[in-house]
């Protein structure tokens, strides 16, 4: 991890661990999958890995970001590139303690305790914290198969880091080093806090202080960026997120042409971050109602969710309307 030169308190890093759990969550997200890693893996390789593992596959699609909260663990262990000891950490931990940090370190531990014992307190943290899965019955399989879920998680870590994958890390580190001086120069004029709101497109709620700052540039991150935080903040971002193919623009169309998401990003774009609750009876909808449209538009990039304690809060990406405005306006341009 290199130390920047400009801030004693900031690093950057490349994370293999990052990029080995975007490629599998890319692989097995519904609604997102971007290819980025084709150039790496076979067709074959893919779809062997697809029918060997759905049951990890039905789980990443079931938990919130799409199980990216498997890289919550980096910040405590900052394995960032020795898969051996980001798995040996994980194993290590107690039940308990696993559900505790896997789910962003906000959960009450009294009733994830009780919840690990009987159902009707996984029941009761359900009610409670409805964000952790998309439904019960998922959330209740994980519980109950943990290690299994860890199990075939690791062993998909294992079959995606190829020879291949190695071959590709000297591109990728070019990339990398490619990227640290914008980082370096930017820093001589913003503070690392400024920086990160900058990549995301959001101005944050939780602001520290933090002791350290980790920006963590990734080839195949099938977002924008995602940010996790406690005693440090480490920043993973995508290089590969500014060119729009044509699908990913046609879907992006398709989501925001509903007249409800268009009104919630308009609002947004006015106003401070808001909760699901407070969209509500802003647009006069229930709030189901409100997540669910919520969750199709973080889906496409538009919408930030940020937690505040038990509370939710959502901004609108400004990036990612740039982006959008920019990638449109370069295919509609004359020559």
């Amino acid at each position: 991890m290199k130390e920047i030169n400009c801030r004693h308190n900031c690093y950057f890093t490349y994370s293999i661990v990052a990029d080995l759990v975007s490629i599998l969550i890319d692989i097995f997200h519904d609604s997102n999958n971007s290819n980025k890693y084709m150039d790496i893996y076979t067709e074959e390789h893919i779809e062997s890995i697809e029918r060997k593992y759905r049951f990890l596959g039905e789980l990443i699609n079931s938990l919130p970001m799409h199980g990216y909260g498997m890289l919550e663990f980096l910040l405590l262990n900052k394995s960032f590139n020795d898969i051996e000891a980001y798995k040996s950490y994980i194993l290590s931990l107690e039940d308990e303690d696993f559900f505790y940090i896997f789910y962003g370190q906000y959960i009450d531990k009294e009733l994830l305790k009780h919840a690990l014992q009987d159902d009707e307190s996984l029941n009761n943290l359900y009610s409670e914290y409805d964000r952790i899965s998309t439904n019960y019955l998922a959330l209740k399989g994980l519980f109950s198969n943990k290690d299994l879920f860890l199990q075939e998680l690791f062993s998909c870590l294992d079959s995606l880091y190829t020879e291949k994958f190695k071959e590709s890390y000297e591109n990728i580190i070019t990339k990398v080093h490619e990227e640290l001086p914008k980082i370096e120069a930017s820093l001589l004029s913003m503070e690392p806090l400024e920086l990160s709101q900058s990549i995301m497109g959001k101005t944050f709620k939780n602001r520290g202080p933090y002791e350290e700052f980790i920006f963590i540039p990734s080839c195949f991150l099938n977002i924008k960026a995602i940010r996790f935080f406690e005693k440090d903040q480490i920043l993973i971002y995508s290089l590969n997120h500014n060119e729009l193919t044509k699908k990913d623009i046609v879907n992006i169309l398709k989501t925001i042409s509903d007249e409800t998401r268009f009104e919630i990003i308009e609002i947004l774009f006015r106003e401070e971050p808001m909760t699901g609750k407070d969209l509500a009876n802003k647009l006069s909808l229930s709030t189901p109602t409100i997540s669910h449209h919520i969750e199709k538009l973080k889906e496409a990039g538009f919408v930030n969710e940020e937690r505040v304690k038990n509370s939710k809060y959502y901004s609108v990406n400004f990036n990612s309307i740039e982006r959008l405005i920019t990638n449109l306006s370069a295919r509609f341009k004359e020559d």
